[in-house]
């Protein structure tokens, strides 16, 4: 596991998260803008993702990924579990 990656995406997280909190405090988020909501969580799993995702690169291959893969290793979440996706339909006999 490369640490340094790892801790560095983690720590992106931590400080969008904490901006995020303030926002939400100062009121700079209000009830109803699903729209700022959406993009400050996106952003905060884009970085928990690829803390997961790229924790066995090294730098070199991070930061040479061409876009398409940066943006799917961004947007897959892990299956810890490995039993189901997110978002996935369970069937009726479960």
């Amino acid at each position: 596991m490369n640490i340094a990656i790892v801790k560095f995406e983690l720590s992106e997280a931590l400080q969008h998260l904490q901006e995020f909190v303030e926002d939400l405090q100062q009121g700079r988020i209000k009830e109803d803008d699903d729209a700022k909501l959406l993009v400050k969580l996106d952003h905060l799993f884009d970085h928990m993702n690829r803390a997961w995702n790229c924790r066995d690169m090294s730098w070199t291959e991070k930061d040479t990924l061409s876009h398409p893969e940066f943006m799917r290793l961004s947007n897959t979440v892990p299956n810890f579990l490995g039993e189901k996706v997110m978002g996935e339909v369970p069937f009726e006999n479960e």
